[in-house]
């Protein structure tokens, strides 16, 4: 792990995400001072204008709220960043986040006016989180059954002008399932960064680096490799996929820092609320 931080290219809105799903949730209902979200991604390079200005950012879109007393602001959770980091842990600490058991696809079909790209682009985002992949402009399929009214929730920002249809559906005999599987992945590049994480995250934690910075840092890259593995049939998929492996590597890296990031999370925090 010795070079991982300098590897690891995080956007600062996903190291506050990822630190948000790991250590905040359930655990601190009262908003946190800024200061806290500073000191935890100072660590990793981030600088204190990127990080109040991702705070301010995330605060537009309804997943932060700010609190504001004298001179200290604060920012909370909201309840639609509670639903979706809660959703997100459902994956992140699955026991097998890369078995697929179902033989079933899901189709997705959507259209959405040139006017709304910043919708598309999150619905484009939480489709590649969900397992699609795109087998032409507008028609997506994943492996399995998958909600999609569960992650179809930009409905409400569009007034009526998506038009999305979703359905499952069972391969003839005589589809090539492989085909599809290599138009919407690409499964070399995949592979590849499996391999990367196994890399960067196994051995030894480094000592003496900030365990709250290692911890955010893990999530947000675990996060990543989730987004990306859409978690296709094993019978689709190349010799030894490293897919099992990664999910090892994960589960030995949180098992050995995260008690310690909380316990210094928590300094940070009581830290931050002594300042006041």
């Amino acid at each position: 792990m010795e070079n991982t931080a300098a590897e690891v290219r995080a956007r600062p809105q996903d190291l506050l995400l990822a630190l948000g799903g790991a250590l905040v949730l359930d655990r601190y209902e009262q908003p946190l001072p800024t200061r806290v979200f500073l000191d935890a991604l100072r660590p990793l390079g981030v600088s204190d204008d990127a990080v109040r200005s991702t705070l301010t950012r995330l605060t537009e879109r309804n997943l932060l709220t700010r609190h504001q007393d004298g001179r200290v602001a604060s920012y909370g959770l909201t309840d639609r960043s509670h639903r979706l980091l809660r959703e997100g842990r459902e994956r992140v600490e699955a026991t097998e986040p890369f078995h697929q058991p179902s033989s079933d696809w899901t189709l997705l079909s959507f259209s959405l006016p040139e006017t709304h790209r910043d919708v598309r682009n999150r619905l484009r985002s939480r489709l590649a989180w969900a397992g699609f992949g795109c087998l032409r402009d507008g028609l997506w399929i994943a492996p399995g059954r998958v909600d999609v009214d569960r992650i179809v929730d930009v409905r409400a920002e569009v007034e009526g002008t998506l038009q999305i249809d979703g359905f499952v559906a069972t391969p003839t005999a005589d589809t090539d399932v492989a085909r599809f599987v290599r138009r919407a992945w690409d499964l070399d590049a995949l592979r590849r960064e499996h391999e990367e994480f196994i890399r960067r995250w196994s051995g030894p934690a480094p000592q003496g680096l900030d365990p709250v910075a290692l911890f955010t840092l893990h999530g947000a890259d675990w996060i990543r490799l989730l987004r990306q593995d859409p978690v296709l049939p094993g019978q689709h998929l190349g010799e030894d996929w490293p897919a099992p492996r990664s999910a090892d590597v994960h589960r030995a890296v949180v098992a050995g820092i995260e008690a310690s990031a909380h316990a210094a999370f928590a300094d940070l925090v009581a830290d931050a609320r002594a300042r006041r």
